[in-house]
C-alpha cells in the first residue's frame, strides 16, 4: 500500500479497510492539482494538472507534480478522473501519463481539449480516453465515482462522489453556484443535497476564493455588463480573456452579432479551443461572423470585434504585440475600446500593468477590473462555501485547491458551519491521510516534490541549476582569457576579461582595475607553475572574486578560459 513509502513508525497505523488520500499538488500553491485515492488493491488519481514556475524559477516553462511515490504502485492505478479541462487540472497529462498507461475519465470537452494536448506530444496512439457524462459513473471492485455538474469558469465540469467500503468523499473540483449560468449548466444542489441526507464521511472543497465574502457574481451579469459596453463603444473592440472561457467566448460572438460586427479570433489557444468546441457543438458561431484576422482592416471600425489572447500580459501575445505596434493586423489609437475580461493571476501584476500603460498611451479607451465590471470568477466566494457545507453536511473535511493561508480559513469557515474541530483537517502536498470507521487522521509524509519542464526536458532542470541561474541573473559573469605557451608556461596573450551583466560595458575603469589585478596575480604565478592550468585557474578566479566583491560588493560567476599555444 501506499503507507509502505512513509517513514516506518507511521506504517503500523495504516488500516488496511481505510480509504487513504495523499495530494501530490494543489494543497499549498495553486495549480499543480493531483489527488491519489487508495482502497485495497485499487489507486484512483483524480486530476492531473501544472502550474506556471514562480518569478525564482528562471527559464523554466510549467512545473507538476512529482510522481515517484507512484511509480511503484502503478499495475494498481485504474485511471485517471479529471474534474475539469483547465491546466491546472489536465495541463501535466502529456507528461505524466506516458508514465502510468491508464485510462482517463473525463467529460466530453475535458477528454476533447485533452486528446488535442496528446495529439500535439504524438501519445495519442495507446492512449484509452473515456467520455463520463454528469449523473454517470465509473465502477470497480472497491470505487463508485459519480459525475455531479457543477458551473465554473470553463463548460462541463463535475464534482466526483466516490463512494468506497470505507464511507463517501465528495471532491467538490473547481465550482461555483451561479443560478443564472448562460449554458444552462449549473450546480446540481439538489445532488449535493441527497448526498449530505444519505451520510457523507468527507468533503473536499476548493479553497481558492475563501478570502472573498459573499458570492460569485453570475455570468449573466458579466453579458449584461459587456452589452453595454459594447453599446458606448463605436470604434473597434478588442476583447481578451482566458482561451477556456467557452461560454463568455459564446456571448461575446451573441453581442458581436446583434450589433452587426464581425469577429476574428486572434492566438493560437483561443483558435484551438474554439475550433474544439464547435467539433463537438458546445459553441455556435455564425458563418457570416467569423472573418480571418487578415480582413479586418478592410471593416470600418464599428464592424470590428477582435478575441485576443494576452490578458495575463504574455510578452509575444496578440494584445502585446498590438500595444508596442508590432502587430501585423492592426494598430491601435483613439476610438479604439480594449477590455480585459479576466482576473490578473497574482505574479502576473506588473506585465499586466505595464501593457495597460502601453495601451493606454496609444489613445484606446482600456477597461478592466475595477475600472468597470467586466469579468466575474468561476471559483465559490464563502457564500457559496457555507452553502456547500451545509448542504453535504460532511463528517470530516478537508480543504484542497490553495495555498496554505487559504486552506487553514476554509478549515476554519467549516469549524464555523458545524464540523468539529478536530474532524477539519488542514493537510499539504505529500501527506497521507486515511479514513475509515475510525474517523480520520495523518499518517505521515510520502516523498514528493516539483518536476521543472524546461522546453521538452522533463526532470532536466533540478534546484541546483536554477540556483545557478539565479546567482547568473543577480551577479551576472566574468571571462577571463589567457593564452599560455604549453612548454614555458609564458604568458603569450592577454589576459583580457568580459562582463556579462556586471556592469556596463563602457565601464572601463571597472575592467581596467580589474585587468591589472588579474594580471599581477598570474605574473606572481612562477612561469613553471603555470604550466597547470587548475592552479592558473583557482589564482585567477580567487583574485577576480576578491576585487568585485570589495569594489562592487558583487559575486559574479568566474570562468577563466586557458588557451594552449
Amino acid at each position: 500500500m501506499l503507507s509502505d513509502q512513509i517513514l516506518s513508525e507511521f506504517t503500523a497505523d495504516a488500516n488496511p479497510d481505510g480509504l487513504r488520500l495523499l495530494p501530490l499538488g494543489g494543497l499549498g500553491e495553486i495549480g499543480m492539482n493531483l489527488m491519489v485515492l487508495e482502497y485495497g488493491t485499487e489507486i484512483f488519481i483524480v486530476d492531473c494538472g501544472l502550474m506556471f514556475p514562480e518569478p525564482y524559477m528562471l527559464g523554466v516553462d510549467i512545473v507538476i507534480p512529482d510522481i515517484s511515490a507512484l511509480l511503484p504502485e502503478k499495475e494498481r492505478i485504474k485511471g485517471i478522473v479529471l474534474t475539469h479541462g483547465h491546466e491546472d487540472h489536465v495541463g501535466a497529462l502529456s507528461f505524466i501519463l506516458p508514465q502510468l498507461e491508464v485510462p482517463v475519465y473525463g467529460t466530453e470537452l475535458t477528454i476533447a481539449m485533452v486528446r488535442r494536448r496528446l495529439e500535439e506530444h504524438q501519445l495519442l496512439n495507446g492512449s484509452e480516453l473515456c467520455v463520463v457524462k454528469p449523473g454517470e459513473t465509473i465502477d470497480s471492485e472497491n470505487f463508485l465515482i459519480e459525475f455531479i455538474s457543477v458551473a465554473h469558469s470553463i463548460p462541463q465540469g463535475v464534482a466526483l462522489a466516490i463512494t468506497t467500503p470505507a464511507g463517501i468523499v465528495v471532491h467538490s473540483g473547481d465550482f461555483k453556484i451561479d443560478y443564472t449560468p448562460l449554458d444552462g449548466e449549473s450546480t446540481n444542489l439538489n445532488r449535493f443535497a441527497e448526498l449530505g441526507n444519505e451520510g457523507v464521511d468527507l468533503l473536499l472543497a476548493d479553497s481558492t476564493n475563501v478570502e472573498s465574502a459573499g458570492y460569485s457574481a453570475s455570468e449573466a451579469e458579466v453579458k449584461k455588463a459587456l452589452a453595454a459596453l459594447f453599446s458606448d463603444s463605436s470604434g473597434r473592440i478588442i476583447i481578451t480573456l482566458f482561451s477556456s472561457n467557452l461560454n463568455r467566448i459564446q456571448e461575446i460572438i451573441r453581442l458581436a452579432h446583434e450589433r452587426g460586427r464581425k469577429v476574428a479570433i486572434l492566438g493560437r489557444s483561443l483558435h484551438n479551443n474554439t475550433q474544439i468546441a464547435q467539433e463537438i457543438d458546445l459553441l455556435q458561431i455564425p458563418d457570416e461572423i467569423l472573418v480571418d484576422i487578415e480582413e479586418i482592416n478592410a471593416l470600418s471600425p464599428h464592424e470590428v470585434l477582435v478575441i485576443t489572447t494576452g490578458s495575463q500580459g504574455e510578452p509575444f501575445s496578440g494584445l502585446s504585440l498590438m500595444a508596442s505596434n508590432s502587430s501585423k493586423w492592426l494598430s491601435l489609437g483613439p476610438g479604439d475600446t480594449v477590455i480585459f475580461s479576466s482576473r490578473f493571476i497574482p505574479g502576473n501584476e506588473k506585465a499586466i500593468s505595464n501593457l495597460l500603460n502601453r495601451l493606454t498611451r496609444l489613445g484606446a479607451r482600456v477597461l478592466y477590473r475595477p475600472v468597470a465590471f467586466t469579468h466575474a470568477s468561476g471559483h465559490a466566494y464563502r457564500g457559496e462555501l457555507s452553502l456547500l457545507l451545509n448542504l453535504v453536511k460532511p463528517r470530516h473535511f478537508m480543504p484542497i485547491h490553495g495555498e496554505y493561508r487559504h486552506l487553514d480559513l476554509h478549515a476554519r469557515l467549516a469549524v464555523e458551519q458545524g464540523v468539529a474541530a478536530d474532524k477539519a483537517l488542514v493537510v499539504t502536498d505529500g501527506e497521507l491521510v486515511e479514513l475509515d470507521d475510525n474517523g480520520f487522521r495523518r499518517l505521515g509524509r510520502v516523498e514528493h516534490g516539483k518536476v521543472l519542464i524546461d522546453g521538452k526536458g522533463v526532470g532536466e532542470i533540478d534546484f541546483a541549476t536554477l540556483h545557478d541561474r539565479r546567482h547568473l541573473s543577480n551577479n551576472g559573469m566574468v571571462i577571463i582569457v589567457v593564452g599560455l605557451n604549453e612548454t614555458s608556461g609564458e604568458v603569450v596573450y592577454g589576459p583580457e576579461m568580459t562582463t556579462k551583466g556586471l556592469i556596463a560595458e563602457d565601464n572601463e575603469t571597472i575592467i581596467a582595475e580589474a585587468l591589472k589585478v588579474v594580471e599581477e596575480a598570474l605574473l606572481q604565478i612562477p612561469a613553471v607553475e603555470r604550466k597547470d592550468w587548475l592552479e592558473v585557474k583557482t589564482v585567477l578566479r580567487r583574485a577576480a572574486k576578491k576585487y568585485f566583491r570589495l569594489t562592487l560588493n558583487k559575486k559574479p560567476i568566474i570562468l577563466p578560459v586557458i588557451i594552449e599555444l
